[in-house]
């Protein structure tokens, strides 16, 4: 048989090289997370889950709270990711975001 078939491994493709990934936070005291949603199982109780958490671990954190971030849908076209993640990016930069959480589940 002289058929070829390409074939994806279940354990993904193989990862390229981190390119400005920040390092993540020592502490979370006093810092200002963002929560960005891709509208996937219960976000809007597991995001009050976590605010509840950071405020009983962590001195000071501030979240901004999801709604006031776009949601960002998974899959599909890459291009409206990509824009989707800049405009994401620019409101965190804007609203002096140390960190976000993002997704949830999916």
């Amino acid at each position: 048989m002289t058929e070829k078939l390409a074939v994806i491994s279940p354990e993904g493709l193989p990862q390229g090289g981190a390119i400005g990934i920040s390092r993540h936070l020592d502490s979370l005291d006093g810092k200002i997370i963002g929560e960005v949603y891709n509208n996937h199982f219960k976000g809007e109780l597991m995001f009050r889950t976590y605010r509840s958490q950071f405020s009983k671990k962590f001195k000071n954190v501030k979240v901004i709270p999801f709604d006031e971030f776009p949601i960002v849908y998974v899959g599909g076209d890459p291009a409206p990711q990509k824009r989707a993640a800049k405009e994401v990016a620019a409101l965190a930069k804007e609203r002096g975001c140390h960190a976000i959480i993002t997704g949830n589940g999916g």
